[in-house]
């Protein structure tokens, strides 16, 4: 699927763009798959640990973190989402060919993904653990070229918000301010789940809700403020937000990215992804990670 030239208009004029159709649900299905042999996998360790007392084996996809992480009284959620989940189904979606063909109307034909990647189970509010508290959980209104270094300010970064379940206002979609990505890059201070805008430099009109069905996503400009709304709903909102840019501007996240389309250039292989982040995880080296260097 590639975007129309009304569509890539929209995104540039709205600072948004809302994709039905965009990958199948075989493209899905894979990768959920794998995500529910990495529960598994947590879950004996967890058991064997002695931290569970039920492996919850026949939960579905869309409760059993959840209740795991009831029992665990802590967040797994971490331990599905990158850099701890590198596996092959996790690169092979990321580059799939329908997702790189909408990217490539926005980015060019030389695309690399950008480190800053998420994989965000978010649990439901009410089967949450008394006093659980974790940052994916949360989303405060943040810009993702915020949370860049300065050297990518001139870089079209684009996300791609991709749930792997149906998502509106009661489970925790988006909501977005449009527009708001010609602007400058607001003030963001610390919070407890990283950087948010600044409450003093948020708009005083009210965001829009972008609800998106299964194989839809949202394409987002790295200037537009965004957030999530809360999972009052009694299954797991699993999505992915995936970072974007042209692999010729920097990329603001000195840490390892891959390199997915290219006319001029040999793309990143799933082992020397597996290799660039063996050496970043232990490599000493101080490194600044974030425009901000106060509360």
């Amino acid at each position: 699927m590639q975007l129309n030239a009304e569509q890539v208009q929209f995104f540039h004029r709205e600072g948004y763009l809302v994709v039905e159709n965009a990958l199948s649900t075989a493209t899905l299905d894979a990768l959920s798959a794998d995500f529910e042999q990495r529960i598994e996998e947590v879950a004996q360790r967890l058991y064997g640990e002695g931290r569970i007392q039920d492996l919850c084996a026949e939960s579905p996809f869309d409760k059993r973190i959840a209740l795991l992480t009831q029992q665990a009284k802590t967040s797994i959620q971490s331990e599905i989402s990158f850099p701890n989940n590198l596996r092959r189904a996790v690169y092979d979606f990321l580059c799939t060919p329908d997702l790189l063909d909408i990217l490539e109307a926005l980015i060019g034909p030389e695309i690399f993904c950008n480190p800053t990647q998420h994989v965000r189970p978010k649990l439901p509010e009410a089967l949450l653990p008394a006093a659980f508290d974790h940052w994916i959980q949360q989303s405060p209104f943040h810009q993702d070229a915020a949370v860049l270094l300065p050297e990518a300010d001139d870089t079209l970064v684009v996300t791609s918000w991709i749930p792997l379940v149906d998502t509106d206002a009661h489970n925790g979609t988006l909501h977005v301010f449009p527009r708001l990505h010609q602007g400058e890059i607001r003030r963001h201070v610390r919070c407890p789940y990283g950087w948010m805008v600044d409450p003093a430099a948020l708009p005083t009109h009210e965001p829009i809700v972008l609800p998106v069905r299964r194989g839809g996503l949202i394409l987002l400009h790295g200037r537009t403020p965004h957030g999530s709304l809360p999972n009052k709903s009694d299954a797991v909102r699993w999505s992915l937000d995936l970072r974007w840019n042209d692999a010729r501007k920097p990329c603001g996240r000195p840490l390892p990215g891959m390199l997915v389309r290219s006319q001029q250039h040999q793309t990143t292989s799933h082992a020397d992804w597996l290799a660039a982040w063996a050496t970043a995880k232990t490599d000493t080296t101080p490194r600044i990670f974030y425009r901000w260097n106060t509360a």
